[in-house]
């Protein structure tokens, strides 16, 4: 554990007077042992020990680097270029020898932090590298997008729900550090992110503990490897948002903002995922005509069926979609045929550096597959897709797994592997699936598959450790008992606690959904409201629904019928409620996000074409005005309006209305208020 203390006041004094000494002019400067790198956003003080101080000038505040321990830099030198001020230094960091550069660009609020060795073969093991930064507030909150849309934490939460974020749990590579009240704040981005983590450390201020994220490095192939780098991004005001924001326009840098208004010219059946419900369960040309009868318009429908029934699905305007996935595989079939679930074992298979092979998902009845070496992936792809398509007129492609699991090595002489050589190989295979004119569906987000994927499923639930039950094996619960329940209601869905992080970012580039085993009707036997709640989320966030149409389990005693054959209006409800404003707003960068009550159950979002969202998930009737005309939101109401939309659903003469209004859709529903 960290003790945070004030550093003394011959130190303080001696700071302030190096800040006002140098505070007249950008660039580098030295006032005995300490150095400054100074630009028109930020201050940077290097003392001797390695520790930084960072005053920001647009916010007036100047935040102290939170010391683990104490370490020497020598040999420091400027090492400026045409756009950005620098210095260079050597230190030890965990008995390592570092070659360490901090930089600030001249017009920004960014310090940016490069460490490389001299020896980049040198052995090494996990290296916690950069301290973070104080934040003495009670309102101080971490913002981070932990395998699901993004949680805002309260930095005192107790136990904290992770002790390390990794690329496992990491949709995208940074975490942000925010006074969740007045707005200040920073973020740390791991810019060399392949080989990286996150450590939450426990740092006691005053009577408080709370926790702040250290970034360290962990071994490229038992080596150090390359350069490592990261940098830390100063707000004034915003809060999480900023922060959010600022990592959109560095991911637009890096060419990871691709929005659907440039995807849909490669592909135009991109509209068809516009404002479309995601079904599994059901693949009859029967239950699409159903649906299309009933006013579903726009379907995701997954799984097989014969060429003349895809073809007249695609004929009503529902998106086919087939599940495939490259990674869990089995021993080859005697006539050695590879596909997508078979391949030469062990010799295909990722071999760790315990001499060991990858082990995969394990079958119902016992039989143990294998992790396929990613090396193998698009070579696999080609030969199963084009043969697939030249029989079933598929328009999408679900793939699994890819983009929910961690990157890995591979030790296999004949097809060896870096973390960042595995991300790499994920992009071309699904670069490889889209060129093949499909729809590209995934398993989970990661920020590096945006450009070349259109859907991910799992980024609306609440994360890996807070599912209410096994969902990989799609067994809906009977009831709350066991099964890390109260997990599931207090992390996984507490509105409190949920910001969408990855919405702010990428919500005009890739739509979300839930899991399959996570779907907004799995929950109908144990509670219920979850239904409402996960409609709000979707409301709330811009998002689509996934709905199981004939059964909900995949292979653990009997199925449960489907909300479509057990609850029909539940499903068109949410069908209505969800969809028609997805429709609309599919394309539109998410703007603003806010909490409008202090125990956050009633949220506000709008989006880049002026259309503005209000949920209440909290039990008291919420007033509300939206696009100036106000509503009475009673718990899991809502009001939107924008320039394509106006729905509510509010309390009108002790009924519940739900209305919906678009260019070419209306709709009106009347129920009875129970209160």
């Amino acid at each position: 554990m960290i003790i945070f203390k004030r550093i003394s006041v011959f130190l303080t004094i001696f700071v302030l007077l190096g800040l006002c000494a140098c505070s007249s002019s950008d660039g580098v400067s030295q006032e005995g042992d300490v150095w400054f790198i100074e630009n028109s956003h930020l201050k940077v003080t290097i003392q001797p020990t390695g520790v930084l101080n960072v005053y920001d000038k647009k916010g007036n505040r100047e935040w102290q680097q939170v010391a683990s321990k104490e370490k020497k830099i020598e040999n420091v030198s400027e090492v400026s270029t045409a756009d950005k001020w620098a210095i260079a230094f050597e230190t030890e960091v965990n008995n390592y020898p570092f070659l360490i550069k901090l930089s600030l660009p001249k017009a920004s609020a960014d310090l940016e932090i490069e460490a490389d060795m001299e020896n980049r073969d040198t052995p090494i093991e996990d290296i916690p590298f950069f301290d973070p930064f104080l934040l003495d507030s009670e309102h101080c909150s971490i913002a981070v997008a932990d395998f699901c849309n993004g949680h805002l934490y309260p930095a005192d939460l107790h136990p904290f729900p992770y002790k390390r974020y990794t690329t496992a749990l990491l949709d995208m590579p940074w975490i942000g550090v925010c006074d969740a009240k007045e707005g200040h704040g920073y973020e740390i981005i791991l810019d060399t992110s392949d080989d990286a983590f996150f450590d939450m450390i426990p740092v006691k201020v005053g009577k408080r503990e709370i926790v702040l994220p250290k970034a360290g490095w962990i071994s490229s192939k038992k080596r150090f490897g390359y350069a490592r780098r990261l940098l830390c991004h100063f707000v004034s005001d915003g809060g999480y948002v900023a922060l959010a924001k600022y990592y959109r326009t560095y991911a637009q840098k890096r060419g990871l903002i691709v929005p659907f208004s440039e995807k849909v010219k490669k592909n135009p059946n991109l509209t068809r995922l516009f404002g479309a419900v995601d079904v599994w369960g059901q693949q009859s040309v029967e239950f699409a005509k159903e649906a299309k009868k009933a006013g579903v318009e726009k379907m995701i429908m997954n799984g097989n069926s014969t060429p003349e029934e895809l073809k007249s699905i695609n004929e009503l305007g529902y998106l086919t979609s087939c599940y495939d996935a490259y990674q869990d595989v089995f021993q080859v079939e005697a006539d050695g045929k590879i596909d997508s679930g078979h391949e030469y074992l062990p010799d295909n298979i990722v071999l760790k550096d315990d001499s060991t092979r990858m082990l995969a998902w394990c079958t119902w009845d016992g039989h143990q597959s294998m992790k396929r070496c990613p090396v193998f992936w698009e070579r696999t792809a080609k030969l199963v897709i084009p043969e697939v398509l030249s029989k079933y007129p598929f328009l999408c492609r679900f793939i699994d797994v890819t983009t929910a699991e961690d990157l890995y090595e591979c030790y296999d002489e004949r097809h060896p592997l870096t973390r960042a050589e595995k991300r790499e190989l994920g992009v071309r295979l699904f670069d490889y699936i889209r060129s093949q004119g499909l729809v590209v569906g995934g398993e989970h987000g990661r920020w590096w598959a945006v450009p070349v994927i259109d859907y991910v499923e799992g980024m609306m639930s609440g994360g890996t450790d807070n599912y209410a039950w096994d969902a990989p094996y799609l067994r809906p619960p009977m009831n709350k008992d066991g099964n890390k329940w109260e997990q599931y209601e207090t992390l996984g869905m507490n509105p409190q606690y949920r910001v969408p992080l990855w919405e702010l970012v990428f919500h005009d580039c890739v739509v979300s959904t839930w899991y399959w085993g996570d779907a907004n009707d799995f929950l109908t036997l144990a509670d219920p409201k979850f239904t409402d709640m996960k409609n709000c989320y979707n409301i709330l966030y811009g998002t689509i629904p996934l709905l199981w149409a004939n059964e909900e389990t995949g292979g653990a005693g009997p199925s449960k019928p489907g909300s479509w054959v057990a609850n029909r209006e539940l499903f068109l409800e949410t069908y209505r409620n969800v969809c028609k404003l997805h429709e609309v707003i599919a394309g539109q960068e998410m703007t603003v996000h806010e909490f409008l009550t202090l125990d956050g159950m009633v949220q506000r979002t709008c989006f880049a074409d002026g259309t503005e969202v209000v949920v209440n998930f909290g039990e008291s009737v919420y007033e509300a005005t939206v696009g100036g005309k106000r509503y009475q939101l009673p718990q899991y109401g809502f009001a939107v309006k924008g320039p394509k939309i106006e729905q509510s659903r509010a309390l009108i003469d002790g009924q519940i209305v739900t209305n919906i209004h678009t260019n070419t859709y209306n709709f009106q529903d009347f129920k009875q208020c129970n209160n």
